[in-house]
């Protein structure tokens, strides 16, 4: 191995120790080729490949990283309101107002359970994915603070 590619791979083992929460959490990894492309990959829950991408640089690694991450927190967000819609237009309520408050209460009770069980599950998507940022941010955090 020449000089230059062992010292980007000790680059890519410093990426990828920094985003170790994320590697550990979503089943990711990296394999080093021969030449210089390398592979980004994330195994789904039944080992098949939902990522799989090359690579040459740390650099480039660590923004394939904060790319899926960003996809994640989206993908969170547009199913967990989704979810969150779909339970409330299933809601039977008939739009008349001046009613008593025991009129509304079952259609307060029904959302209040259609947002508790959305929560439930998102809230393990939504803590590995948090879970991969919390290194980065300390790291960031960190560096601010020596800034100072």
């Amino acid at each position: 191995m020449n000089g230059d590619k062992a010292v980007e791979r000790d680059k890519i083992l410093q990426v990828m120790e920094k985003y170790r929460d994320y590697f550990k959490e979503w089943n990711a990894d990296v394999a080093f080729g021969v030449n210089k492309s390398n592979i980004f990959y994330v195994l789904a829950p039944r080992n098949e490949f939902e990522t799989f991408l090359f690579f040459q640089t740390a650099d480039q690694l660590e923004k394939i990283i904060l790319g899926t991450i960003a996809e994640n927190v989206e993908i969170i967000m547009e199913a967990g309101m989704e979810e969150i819609s779909v339970g409330f237009s299933a809601d039977k309520m008939d739009g008349e107002y001046g009613k008593s408050i025991e009129h509304y209460l079952p259609g307060l009770v029904h959302k209040l359970d259609v947002i508790c069980k959305t929560g439930e599950e998102w809230q393990n998507m939504m803590r590995v994915t948090f879970n991969s940022l919390k290194n980065v941010c300390a790291e960031i955090a960190e560096k601010e603070q020596k800034n100072v």
